[in-house]
């Protein structure tokens, strides 16, 4: 293990505090709600506009579920947040999905999703850390 201590170089200035940040957190509570409803409610339409709409609608069901988790988290716990909403994605579609006899593959539609946003909540830590070094 290395000597150095690990150090925030970049303060939370970015989130709301207060009431404002309560009320955030609630309305992640409510999103995660709601894809569980949608999801254990989604039939498809009997013409989708493109194929393997039900696929693109979990990706940004799940990336935006994971986007106000990593928000509401802080964003140096990105990692937990993706993780949280990892868990969330298995026991949506591992439990509910199946529960209504539709196919295992959307898993990995929202994953994706999942990894996406991690992804861009990474780069947007690194422009973070990036514009507090050239201050």
């Amino acid at each position: 293990m290395s000597d150095t201590e690990a150090v925030d170089i970049t303060p939370r200035s970015y989130w709301p505090t207060g009431m404002m940040a309560k009320l955030i957190s609630g309305l992640t509570g409510i999103l995660a709600v709601l894809v569980a409803i949608k999801a254990a409610a989604y039939t498809g339409s009997e013409t989708p506009m493109f194929e393997n709409q039900d696929h693109f609608f979990r990706v940004l069901a799940f990336a935006a579920l994971t986007i106000w988790v990593t928000f509401t988290l802080g964003a140096k716990r990105r990692g937990e947040a993706a993780i949280i909403a990892l868990a969330f994605a298995c026991f949506v579609e591992l439990v509910i999905v199946p529960a209504r006899g539709e196919s295992l593959g959307t898993l990995v539609s929202a994953n994706l999703g999942i990894v996406f946003a991690y992804c861009s909540i990474h780069l947007y830590w690194l422009g973070l850390a990036d514009s507090k070094e050239t201050e």
